[in-house]
């Protein structure tokens, strides 16, 4: 008998696959992961905009109807806001629904969206 040390092709090529498969799991978590990273990081944004926007609305004098408005924030995110009447109230007790729309892009998918919504009483 001989004393040989040492790994066969067989298992050498067994070996190289499952170090594969497993690097190739890691790599499409990261893709997905940085993916994610990168929505979040868009709604985060959006959110922004649309307090900013109820923010300013509610610190101005009381409207209780405004019609859509739209602006631009930045590039590929749009801002829409309104303000409509909520219920058949009078003066002094008007309350009004002011509702802020954000929409942007996420590369060539479809857009994103975040609604906010806040209640302003005369």
């Amino acid at each position: 008998m001989t004393n040989e040390k040492g790994m066969t092709l067989p298992e050498i090529l067994i070996a190289v696959a499952i170090l594969t498969i497993g690097l190739l799991a890691v790599v499409s978590m990261l893709s997905a992961g940085f993916t994610d990273v990168v929505v979040s990081g868009g709604q985060s944004k959006a959110t922004s905009y649309a307090r900013q926007q109820i923010e300013l609305l509610r610190n101005q004098p009381f409207v209780a109807t405004l019609a859509a408005t739209t602006d631009t924030p930045e590039p590929g995110v749009t801002r829409t806001w309104s303000i409509a009447p909520v219920g058949a109230t009078v003066t002094p007790n008007r309350l009004a629904r002011i509702t802020v729309t954000v929409t942007w892009q996420t590369g060539a998918g479809p857009g994103q969206q975040v609604i906010v919504e806040t209640m302003r009483a005369e």
